[in-house]
């Protein structure tokens, strides 16, 4: 006789039998913290995002669609009315059967990669403007790409130098904007 499991509506999990002569029924709880945890998380970036757009100074175009604050009022906007759909849903008729996938996963996750990339991203938004945009986009485009398991390090070297100071050139010399250039000028 095999056993079975049968996501309820109350955020439950039952396991088991039918309590008939079969295994007795457990039940093991689905976490939510974490997904209302995320949500929360979007929801303050959404109203710290809406803040610093409100602080964009425009006083002839104000909120109007040709003036800098609209498309990111928008977007915090989206932000805040999504997450908070998400959190609703996670308290109101929740879907079980993805959190019990989402919880299965979470267990067979190994955290080092999606850690260093965090880490990298974190170190490549400090060192912009000490190394330039060029230097400091070769080194992390080659980071990324080792840290995501890449086994041609000089392949990704030179695609690093080629997309960290092309980009830099480009956006200098022909759209005129000027990006950190960091002590050697690149």
């Amino acid at each position: 006789m095999s056993t079975s499991s049968t996501p309820s509506t109350d955020g439950h999990e039952r396991a088991g039998g039918s309590g008939r002569g079969g295994a007795p029924i457990v039940e093991r709880r689905i976490p939510w913290a974490g997904p209302r945890l995320v949500g929360l998380a979007v929801l303050g970036l959404g109203v710290a995002s809406f803040v610093g757009t409100a602080a964009i100074p425009s006083a002839q175009l104000g909120w109007s669609v040709e003036g800098p604050r609209f498309v990111p009022g928008l977007a915090s906007v989206a932000l805040v009315v999504l997450s908070a759909i998400y959190l609703l849903r996670t308290f109101w008729r929740p879907d079980v059967e993805l959190a019990r996938f989402a919880a299965n996963e979470s267990e067979q996750t190994t955290w080092e990669t999606p850690g260093g990339l965090i880490t990298a991203l974190v170190a490549y938004a400090l060192l912009l403007s000490a190394l330039g945009y060029g230097l400091a986009t070769t080194v992390f485009i080659w980071l990324v790409s080792w840290l995501l398991g890449s086994e041609e390090p000089r392949r990704d070297a030179i695609v690093a130098v080629i997309l960290g100071v092309g980009v830099s050139y480009a956006f200098s010399r022909w759209l005129g904007v000027r990006l950190p250039t960091g002590p050697w000028g690149v």
